[in-house]
C-alpha cells in the first residue's frame, strides 16, 4: 500500500486536483482512501456529490474522544462515484475546531490515529491512501503526514505565480527537514494553470531548481469551476475533454513514478530574482513587485 500527501498554498486548487487524482486512480482499478486534512472538511465534497462528510474529530467529540467506541462506517464513507470505477473510492475528513478556536492541526493528528486504531488500511484492502493537507506546512499537525512518515511521497500543487511558488519552496524545506527522520521524499510538482505567460516552462524550471520534476500540468479551465459548483468532478460532466485526459495522465504518472528526491528550498530573494527573469518581468516591473 502506498501513502502520499498533496500539499500546496491555500486556494490553489489542491483539493480539486486531489479529488480528480483519487477518482482517476480508482478508475484504473485501485482501492483509494482519500483523507481530507483541513478543518473546513471540504476535500472529499466532489467525491461525495457535493455532500460534506461527518468528520473524525467531530465524531470523536460526540464520544468524549473515546476512540475505542469509534466505528469505521461513522468516519469512512464509500463514494457513490465508485460505481463508475473499476476500483473503489473511500472518503474521510479529519475536521477541526470552529474558526478562531483551537488548533487546526489537532484534527489531522486525531484523524490519522483514529484511522490506524480502526485498522482501516487493512480492513478496506487499500492500494493507496491520499492525504489532502491544508496549505503551507507551518503547524505540527499539518506536517504530521511528513514528520511521522504516514505519507512516504509528497506532491506539491502550484501555479507559476511568485507567492504560490514561495509556499511550495517552504513545503520543500519541511520535506527535507524530516527526510532523515521518516524517509519522506518529494515525488514532484503538479502544475495547476492560472493562464500565466510561459507557465508550464516556469514550473518545469522551478521543479529542476528544487531538485525534482514536473509530474503533470492541468490547464486552466472554466469547466473545473462549473463542476466544483455542482459538487462533481470533471469525470462525471466532461469525461472526453483535454482537462480530463490531463488528470488521467497525471494519475498514471504518479502511480508509475519512481523518481523521488530530497528537495532543496529557495529563499524568497533567490526565488524572486529567478522568477522575474523567467516570467519576463522588466526591470521597472521587478522593482515595483519587490
Amino acid at each position: 500500500m502506498r501513502q502520499m500527501a498533496i500539499y500546496g498554498k491555500g486556494g490553489i486548487g489542491k483539493s480539486m486536483v486531489s479529488s480528480h487524482i483519487s477518482f482517476a486512480l480508482a478508475a484504473r482499478g485501485l482501492n483509494v482512501l482519500h483523507v481530507g486534512c483541513d478543518p473546513k472538511h471540504d476535500s472529499t465534497r466532489l467525491l461525495l456529490r457535493g455532500k460534506m462528510a461527518p468528520t473524525v474529530l467531530g465524531t470523536l467529540r460526540k464520544k468524549n474522544f473515546d476512540v475505542s467506541s469509534l466505528v469505521l462506517h461513522e468516519v469512512v464513507f464509500k463514494s457513490p462515484m465508485s460505481e463508475d470505477c473499476a476500483g473503489t473510492i473511500y472518503c474521510a475528513e479529519s475536521g477541526g475546531p470552529d474558526p478562531g478556536l483551537g488548533c487546526g492541526g489537532k484534527g489531522v493528528v486525531e484523524a490519522i490515529e483514529a484511522l490506524k486504531h480502526l485498522n482501516v488500511f487493512n480492513e478496506l484492502h487499500l492500494d493507496i491512501v491520499l492525504y489532502d493537507v491544508l496549505g503551507d506546512v507551518v503547524c505540527g499537525g499539518f506536517s504530521m503526514p511528513i514528520r511521522e512518515g504516514h505519507a512516504q511521497e509528497i506532491y506539491i500543487v502550484t501555479s507559476g505565480e511568485l507567492e504560490v511558488l514561495f509556499a511550495a519552496s517552504n513545503i520543500c524545506k519541511a520535506v527535507a527537514r524530516f527526510n532523515a527522520r521518516s524517509g519522506v521524499q518529494l515525488g514532484g510538482i503538479i502544475g495547476n494553470g492560472r493562464e500565466l505567460k510561459n507557465e508550464r516552462k516556469i514550473l518545469t524550471d522551478f521543479a529542476r531548481r528544487i531538485n525534482t520534476h514536473l509530474v503533470g500540468f492541468i490547464p486552466y479551465s472554466e469547466k473545473i469551476k462549473e463542476c466544483s459548483g455542482k459538487g462533481i468532478t470533471l469525470f462525471q460532466a466532461y469525461p472526453d475533454t483535454p482537462e480530463c485526459e490531463a488528470f488521467r495522465i497525471l494519475a498514471d504518472t504518479i502511480w508509475n513514478n519512481t523518481t523521488m528526491s530530497v528537495p532543496t528550498a529557495l529563499s524568497f530573494e533567490e526565488l524572486h530574482a529567478w522568477w522575474a527573469q523567467a516570467s519576463g518581468l522588466t526591470a521597472k516591473q521587478k522593482t515595483t513587485a519587490s
